[in-house]
């Protein structure tokens, strides 16, 4: 037989799997760039790595070769279940730890272009930011037996569009997969401290960790997560949360209190175009150095694919709002108040809108029951605006008060109802004024709504009295703005053939 026969029938394909999977799992799910950790005595030594490198090194510590034999010997099954089995076990063995704090200000970080390329002592007399990158490294390889670690501060060469780019559309995936996500609350002592923590409103100062935008998805993501309050001491310690505060009930439901996020979320969070204003609530109050960051930093969050572009301001939200849109076919998207995005009157301008009276209006629509279908859900964009089909009723102005120079209290009648909103905008004259109800009752092309389901949620709509009588209902018609979300209860059924809107 010769040589190159007897290759070919000593060829593996069990082995030459678990090799595909191993260099897959490095160049598509791991960071671009880690932090090596080694020691020499109590010295902490990091030095800035690319994929290559930690290849290399889970090469030379035969981790490939340990699946295989391990797969060799107990595997029993084929096909995707096998392979997915394998990428499980990589992931396991390929750790590193993740970093999810507040920025310092001043600059006071350590950036990329100061990492080493070589094994060096982080250099703490820099200041505080160097210190913390000491203690994060020193907790991941103590603490967690990490060989690597990653921080967005000193990982991500900023100056690479590129890489940018690359980074943000998968940090979500990053923090999914590392092994634990060290949390610093660098403003909370201890568990006590932080079960005295409010919302912003009362009482001592919010965790400011709870209040930007990016650290959401740091909570969510991590299967494993550890929260240090200053000093790097644990919030809680102890056996059964040494290394994981995910199940600690006690940590969690304050948490929960403080961001609007259910315990069920906390506990495991799956990623999804789905309950869109609930995801909205829990982002509504928190803020961004960059405004464009509030619409990235929910990227994974809804596992949605967007273009990064610095420099677009508020766009970014209307572009992530498309991209909901396009996916999300509930009425209840449109459960938000005050300003509109400048691109579309008919979307937020931020997710703060979503604050305002959506949480009750929230929960009363999912206590109605299943049985009836509500509302549109086939709205779309159009070159002509959002096309949607409300049931759509004319009111008349029977009070104004409360007149500011960009607001005023509107009261609305209707043969089975009234109806106060607050009116933001110019004050309008010659105006015809409508509710369009979004969450009806369908019923084949007619829209429903009565007194038992309510109340109902609608958007206040006005044309002008002098338009054209030939002018369709679907261009006449524009949708204004109000402080809280319009809600209309009825005394009586109300019956009627829908409108098709562009908006």
């Amino acid at each position: 037989m010769s040589a190159s026969a007897a290759a070919t029938d000593s060829h593996d394909p069990l082995k030459d799997l678990v090799e595909e999977v191993f260099h897959e799992y490095i160049t598509n799910e791991m960071p671009i760039r880690l932090l090596h950790i080694t020691k020499d005595g109590e010295k902490i030594r990091v030095q800035l790595v690319d994929r290559d490198f930690v290849r290399a090194h889970f090469k030379e510590k035969r981790v490939p070769d340990n699946i295989y034999a391990d797969f060799t010997e107990k595997m029993d099954v084929d096909g995707e279940e096998r392979e997915d089995r394998i990428r499980e076990r990589v992931k396991k063995e390929l750790k590193y730890a993740i970093l999810s704090h507040r920025w310092l200000p001043d600059n006071q970080e350590p950036p990329y272009s100061q990492m080493a390329k070589k094994p060096v002592e982080v250099p703490v007399g820099r200041g505080p930011g160097w210190k913390k990158l000491q203690h994060f490294c020193r907790t991941a390889k103590d603490v967690h037996n990490c060989d690597f670690a990653w921080s967005d501060t000193c990982c991500i060469d900023k100056s690479n569009n590129l890489e940018v780019d690359e980074s943000i559309r998968s940090m979500y995936r990053w923090y999914r997969n590392a092994h634990v996500c060290i949390a610093l609350l660098s403003e909370t002592a201890n568990l006590a401290a932080l079960r005295l923590q409010e919302k912003g409103e009362s009482g001592e100062k919010a965790v400011d960790a709870f209040e930007r935008g990016w650290t959401l998805q740091e909570l969510l993501a991590p299967s494993q997560i550890k929260f240090y309050g200053a000093n790097w001491k644990p919030l809680i310690q102890g056996s059964t949360n040494d290394r994981n505060n995910r199940d600690s009930k006690v940590i969690m439901e304050k948490i929960s209190s403080l961001t609007d996020v259910h315990m069920d979320d906390l506990e495991s969070f799956t990623p999804g175009i789905d309950r869109v204003p609930e995801k909205m609530l829990w982002v509504s109050r928190r803020r961004t150095t960059r405004i464009e960051d509030i619409a990235y930093s929910l990227i994974g969050i809804f596992d949605i694919s967007l273009m990064i572009a610095y420099g677009e301001g508020n766009r970014a939200f209307f572009r992530l709002m498309e991209e909901i849109i396009k996916r999300y076919d509930k009425w209840n998207v449109f459960l938000w108040s005050g300003r509109c995005s400048r691109y579309n009157a008919a979307l937020p301008d931020a997710p703060r809108s979503y604050a305002a009276g959506c949480i009750q209006t929230l929960r009363n629509s999912i206590d109605r029951a299943a049985s009836y279908e509500f509302g549109d859900r086939h709205f779309a964009f159009t070159n002509h605006g959002l096309a949607i089909w409300v049931l759509l009723l004319d009111v008349d102005v029977e009070d104004s008060s409360e007149e500011l120079p960009s607001s005023r209290c509107l009261s609305f009648k209707h043969e089975y109802f009234t109806v106060k909103a607050r009116h933001i905008g110019p004050k309008s004259h010659d105006t015809k004024w409508a509710i369009g109800v979004l969450d009806y009752v369908v019923d084949g092309e007619k829209g429903s709504i009565d007194r038992f389901r309510g109340p109902f949620t609608a958007f206040l709509l006005a044309s002008n009295k002098h338009a054209s009588i030939h002018l369709p209902a679907t261009a006449k018609w524009k949708k204004e703005m109000t402080k809280e979300v319009v809600k209309i209860h009825s005394s009586d059924r109300i019956q009627k053939s829908l409108t098709l809107l562009y908006l």
